[in-house]
C-alpha cells in the first residue's frame, strides 16, 4: 500500500479519534498500552456499569509500575499560566494521580492518553515544568494524531487487535477491509456474504462472448455489492479498472467527457481504457445503454470489460443481466441468521425480502443494536401484507428505520430531506452531529463512497427516510459550515459545495438581491456561468470597512477575476496599484482582525503585482503579525521573494519563509494546508539553494512526492504546478520517486486537457514530458509512450493559440522535441514576439532545430543563448549547459576542434557530478 494511502487513512481516523467520548477513550487507550507493553493490564477508569469511576488511576500494570490516564477534556494542550513558567493543570493532575498510586517514587511509566491534538508549542513548554523535568522519559504522551498511528500500526499487524478497533472507528474499519482499493472502488458492506452463484452468472454473461454486461434489479438489490466483489475476484485477469458513478457520464455525451461531479478528480476513462486491459465499473446509470454509447473504447481487443449496474433493463438487449435472487442460506446469513434453525416467522420474512440485501442487512442492524425481538419483529411486519406487497421494499425499510433511535431517525431524516443522498463527512458531523454521524455509520447506514472523505446513504434508505424535501436547511447548513472557517476553502468544504450546489443555488435564487454574503462565495468557487454572472455584477464595488468578511472576500475575488481581463500591462498595473490604494483606506477604517487581516493579505498581493515589492513587504511582515498562524503569508512571501528584480533583501526573506514552510511541512505534513503545500512545492524551482538541499535528502523528496499524490486524492487543481516542479527538480538524483509517483497516479497523469483548467495545461504539459523521458531511462517504455501522447494532447491544444508566452512556449518545445515532433516545436516557438525571446527559450530551439537536423541554425541559436545567459545574473550556474548545447551543434557540423573546445569548458564549470563522469568517457576525450 501506498505510503500516503496510509496517512489519509490515519488522517481520517485522527478525525473519528477526536469525536470519542471518555469511556470510548478510555476503553481504546486501555488496549493500546496493553499491546505496547505487552502485559495484561487493570483498567479500574470506568466501573461494571461503563461509568467514569474516582478514586483510583484508569489503568495500572499488576505491579504498578505502568500507569495509563485518559482525558477528552478541552485545552488539555493549552498553556494556563499567564507566568514565565508554563502550567498544564489536567496534565499535572493526571500525572500526580499516577505517582500517588505508587508511592515514593511513582510508576516506571506514565501513559498520558488524550483525544486532543498536541500543539507545535506544547513540547518545549512542557519540557520546562518542574513534574518533566523530575520525571524525564517516564511520562509518555500520545495525542489524537500518535494515538491514530498506533492503532494503524497495530491493526495491520494483528487482526484480532483490528476487530477490537473496528467498533469504535467505523470509517477505519471501512478502510481497513478495503485499503488496497482505498481511494478507487467502495468497501463491502457491513454483512455482505459473497454468492458464487451470482458471480458465476456474470462469468457466464462474458463467456458467451459479450463484452458489455448492464447488470439489473431494484435499489437494494445487491448489484454494487456483487460488482464490488466481482472485481476483487477477478483483478488478477486486468491490469487496471475504473469505477465510476453513472451520474458522472451526463446523457447524450460521449465517455471521452467524463468529468465527476462529486468533488472527485475528473478521470480519462476512454485513455485507461483503451491503453491497458481494464474493467470499466458505471455504478447505476438510470438510463438505456446500447453498443453505440460505447463506440469509443477500442480496449475490448485487449480484454477490456464494461461492468454497468442499473434498476433499468431492456429486455431486447442481449447485454442486460438480471440480478439473481439470493439463495435462502445467503439470505438467512445476510440476516443474521442460523440456516439450520431458523423459525417459521423468519423464513417467511426472508422470503418477502430476499430480493433485497440492503433490506436484509438493514434489518439485521438496526435490531441488534436496539436489542429488539426478532421473531416480534418478523411477524410484526408480516402482519402488514400491504408493507411487503411493494416491488421497491420501500414499505419495508420504512418500518425497519421507523426502529431506530429517535435521534438516529431524526438525523437521517434530516440528510433524506436535503435533497442529496451524498455529503463530506466533517461537514455531516456538523449538519447531524458527531454521535448521529457515528451511529449511522456503525449501522451501516451512513458509508463511504469511491471519493475519499465522502459519505452517502443508499437511495432506498433515503428515499424511505424522506418525508419533507427541501433543500433550504442543507444550503444553510454549508453557509454557516464556510462561515466557521471564515471562507478558507478546505477540501471539506470545497468538497460539500460541489455536493450541494444545486441546493445553494436555488437558495441563493430565492433570496435575490442582497449583499454578497457565504452562499455566494460558495458559488464563486465552481466554475461556470453562474460564477461569471456574479463576478460581473460586483467587481466594480468599492471595498469598504463596513462590508461583512464574505462581502469583502467576494468583492475581492471578482476584482481578481476582472483584473487578468486586462490585457495591456501598464493598464493592470495601474488597475493593482489603485486597488492597494482601495484597500488601504478599508484597512485603517476597520477595526475587525479578521477583516484587516484579508485586506492586508490582498493589500500586499496587489502591491506585488503592481511592481512596489518594498511596500508589499511591509504588509505581509505585518501580517505575520497580526496572524501568525497563517502559513499562507510565508508562501506569499516566498512568491514576493522570487519575483524578477527585488532587492536581496526581498530574496532573503522570500527564502526565509520557504525554509520555514518545509521545515513545518516536513515536521508535520498535517499542520500546513495542503493547497499552501503545493504551492511552496511549486515555488522550489526558483530557490535553487533550498531544492539542492533537499534533493540530497532522499526522505524529504519522498515526502514531497506524497504531499502532491495526497492532491490527487483531494482534487486540488494545483496538483501539475506541484508535479512539474517535483519532475523538474528531483529527475536526476530521485528520478526513481518520479517514475513511481505516476506509476501510482495513471487517473491524474491520464486526462485529456479539457478535463483540466486551462491555466494548468503548460504545467501539465511539461510534468509528463519530464515524467516520459525519466521512465524512458527507467526502462519502462510502455509508460513512458502513455505519458508522452498524454503531454502531446496538452502541447497540442495550448498550440492553438496565436501567441504564446516565452515560458509556455519552451514547454511545448520541449515537449514536441521529445516526442520526435521538431518541426511542431520551432512552430511553437514562431509564435513568442521578437521582444520576448530569452536564452532559456533558445535553448529548447537548439534541441529542436538539431532534432530537425537544421545544423547551422542550431549552432547560430545556441551562440545567441550563450551570449544572453552570460548576461543574466539569476541563471550563472546555468551556464554550463548552454556551452553543452554549443558543444553538440559543433559535434552535429562535425568540428571536433570546437567539439572538444566546448567540451572541456563544460567538464570545467559544470557542477553536476553524474553528468561530468559521463562526458569524461566521450570518444573525443579517449583518443
Amino acid at each position: 500500500m501506498f505510503e500516503y494511502i496510509k496517512k489519509r487513512i490515519i488522517k481520517c481516523l485522527i478525525e473519528e479519534i477526536e469525536c470519542l467520548d471518555a469511556i470510548d477513550l478510555e476503553l481504546i487507550g486501555h488496549n493500546v498500552i496493553s499491546v505496547i507493553e505487552d502485559k495484561k493490564m487493570i483498567h479500574h477508569g470506568i466501573n461494571k456499569d461503563y461509568k467514569p469511576s474516582g478514586y483510583t488511576v484508569d489503568s495500572f500494570s499488576n505491579d504498578s509500575a505502568i500507569v495509563g490516564e485518559y482525558s477528552t477534556e478541552k485545552g488539555y494542550f493549552e498553556d494556563a499560566s499567564p507566568k514565565d513558567t508554563p502550567s498544564y493543570p489536567k496534565i499535572n493532575k493526571d500525572i500526580s494521580h499516577a505517582i500517588s498510586h505508587k508511592r515514593p517514587d511513582g510508576p516506571d511509566k506514565i501513559y498520558l492518553i488524550t483525544n486532543q491534538e498536541e500543539i507545535p508549542s506544547f513540547r518545549s513548554k512542557f519540557n520546562q515544568t518542574p513534574l518533566a523535568q523530575s520525571l524525564g522519559e517516564r511520562i509518555i504522551i500520545y495525542d489524537a494524531r500518535e494515538l491514530a498511528k498506533l492503532i494503524y500500526d497495530q491493526s495491520i499487524t494483528n487482526t484480532s487487535y483490528a476487530g477490537i478497533y473496528k467498533q469504535f472507528f467505523p470509517g477505519f474499519s471501512k478502510d481497513l477491509d478495503n485499503y488496497e482499493y482505498y481511494g478507487k472502488i467502495p468497501a463491502q458492506c457491513k454483512n455482505h456474504f459473497t454468492d458464487s452463484r451470482l458471480l458465476q452468472t456474470i462469468r457466464n454473461h462474458y463467456a458467451q462472448g459479450k463484452n458489455i454486461c448492464i447488470l439489473h434489479g431494484v435499489s437494494g438489490s445487491g448489484k454494487t455489492q456483487a460488482t464490488i466483489d466481482f472485481i476483487h475476484q477477478e483483478r488478477e485477469n486486468f491490469e487496471t479498472y475504473i469505477w465510476i458513478s453513472g451520474e458522472d457520464w451526463a446523457p447524450n455525451t460521449p465517455l471521452s467527457s467524463i468529468q465527476r461531479t462529486r468533488g472527485g478528480s475528473p478521470i480519462n476513462v476512454v485513455g485507461l481504457f483503451n491503453s491497458a486491459k481494464t474493467i470499466l465499473v458505471i455504478d447505476s446509470i438510470e438510463r438505456n445503454l446500447d453498443e453505440t454509447h460505447f463506440t469509443e473504447l477500442s480496449g475490448f481487443d485487449k480484454g477490456s470489460r464494461v461492468l454497468a449496474t442499473s434498476q433499468i433493463s431492456d429486455p431486447n438487449s442481449l447485454h442486460y443481466l438480471a440480478i439473481p435472487t439470493l439463495s435462502k442460506e445467503v439470505a438467512l446469513r445476510v440476516l443474521g441468521e442460523d440456516p439450520t434453525s431458523a423459525s417459521d416467522a423468519c423464513n417467511k420474512f426472508v422470503k418477502a425480502c430476499s430480493f433485497s440485501p440492503l433490506i436484509l442487512s438493514t434489518a439485521r442492524n438496526i435490531l441488534e443494536d436496539r436489542g429488539i425481538s426478532r421473531d416480534e419483529f418478523y411477524k410484526e411486519v408480516l402482519a402488514s401484507p400491504e408493507v411487503i406487497s411493494g416491488p421497491d421494499g420501500q414499505s419495508i425499510m420504512r418500518r425497519i428505520l421507523a426502529k431506530l433511535e429517535p435521534r438516529q431517525h431524526e438525523a437521517l431524516s434530516k440528510i433524506a430531506n436535503s435533497g442529496s443522498s451524498i455529503h463530506d463527512l466533517n461537514f455531516l458531523r456538523q449538519f447531524i452531529g458527531v454521535n448521529a454521524c457515528i451511529n449511522l455509520q456503525r449501522l451501516s447506514i451512513l458509508i463511504p463512497s469511491n471519493t475519499p472523505g465522502i459519505m452517502k446513504v443508499h437511495d432506498l434508505i433515503c428515499s424511505s427516510a424522506q418525508d419533507a424535501l427541501s433543500g433550504t436547511e442543507l444550503a444553510i447548513a454549508i453557509e454557516k459550515y464556510i462561515g466557521g472557517y471564515k471562507g478558507d476553502m478546505t477540501p471539506s468544504i470545497l468538497r460539500q459545495i460541489h455536493l450541494g450546489y444545486r441546493q445553494i443555488y436555488e437558495e441563493h435564487i430565492r433570496r435575490d438581491h442582497r449583499d454578497p454574503d457565504w452562499l455566494t462565495y460558495s458559488l464563486l468557487q465552481v466554475e461556470g456561468e453562474q460564477k461569471d454572472n456574479i463576478h460581473k455584477k460586483i467587481h466594480d464595488q468599492q471595498i469598504s470597512s463596513g462590508h461583512s468578511l464574505a462581502s469583502l472576500m467576494c468583492i475581492i475575488d471578482a476584482k481578481e477575476v476582472y483584473s487578468y481581463t486586462i490585457e495591456d500591462r501598464e493598464e493592470r498595473e495601474t488597475y493593482y496599484s489603485q486597488c492597494a490604494e482601495d484597500f488601504k483606506f478599508a484597512f485603517d477604517e476597520s477595526s475587525c482582525d479578521d477583516i484587516r487581516a484579508e485586506i492586508l493579505h490582498h493589500r500586499a498581493k496587489a502591491l506585488r503585482r503592481c511592481g512596489q515589492h518594498e511596500e508589499a513587504l511591509k504588509c505581509f511582515s505585518e501580517l505575520l503579525v497580526l496572524k501568525p498562524e497563517w502559513h499562507a503569508t510565508h508562501g506569499q512571501l516566498a512568491h514576493l521573494g522570487s519575483q524578477y528584480g527585488v532587492s536581496p533583501q526581498i530574496r532573503e526573506k522570500g527564502e526565509e519563509s520557504l525554509r520555514i514552510l518545509f521545515k513545518n511541512i516536513f515536521q508535520d505534513v498535517a499542520s500546513v494546508p495542503l493547497r499552501v503545500s503545493l504551492a511552496a512545492i511549486a515555488r522550489l524551482r526558483s530557490y535553487k539553494k533550498i531544492s539542492s538541499e533537499i534533493s540530497s535528502r532522499p526522505d524529504e523528496v519522498k515526502k514531497i512526492g506524497d504531499i502532491i499524490a495526497m492532491s490527487a486524492l483531494e482534487s486540488f487543481g494545483q496538483f501539475y504546478e506541484a508535479f512539474v516542479s517535483y519532475t523538474s527538480l528531483f529527475w536526476n538524483s530521485n528520478s526513481s520517486f518520479c517514475v513511481d509517483l505516476a506509476e501510482a497516479l495513471p487517473d491524474m497523469l491520464a486526462l485529456p486537457p479539457e478535463l483540466v483548467e486551462n491555466k494548468q495545461w503548460v504545467s501539465a504539459c511539461e510534468g509528463l514530458t519530464n515524467t516520459a523521458n525519466l521512465a524512458t531511462q527507467a526502462g519502462k517504455n510502455a509508460l513512458s509512450a502513455r505519458l508522452t501522447e498524454a503531454s502531446i494532447k496538452f502541447a497540442d491544444s495550448i498550440l492553438k493559440c496565436d501567441k504564446l508566452k516565452s515560458f509556455d512556449a519552451r514547454a511545448l518545445a520541449k515537449a514536441y522535441t521529445a516526442a520526435g515532433y521538431p518541426q511542431k516545436a520551432l512552430e511553437a516557438i514562431l509564435k513568442v514576439p521578437e521582444g520576448s525571446i530569452d536564452h532559456w527559450l533558445l535553448y529548447r530551439k537548439v534541441e529542436a532545430q538539431l532534432a530537425a537536423g537544421e545544423k547551422e541554425e542550431a549552432l547560430e541559436s545556441a551562440q545567441m543563448a550563450l551570449d544572453l545567459v552570460n548576461r543574466d545574473p539569476r541563471a550563472k550556474t546555468q551556464i554550463p549547459w548552454y556551452h553543452d548545447q554549443i558543444r553538440k551543434c559543433h559535434e552535429a557540423l562535425g568540428d571536433k576542434v570546437s567539439t572538444l573546445l566546448e567540451l572541456k569548458i563544460v567538464l570545467e564549470t559544470c557542477n553536476d557530478e553524474q553528468y561530468k563522469e559521463t562526458l569524461k568517457h566521450h570518444p573525443l576525450l579517449m583518443e
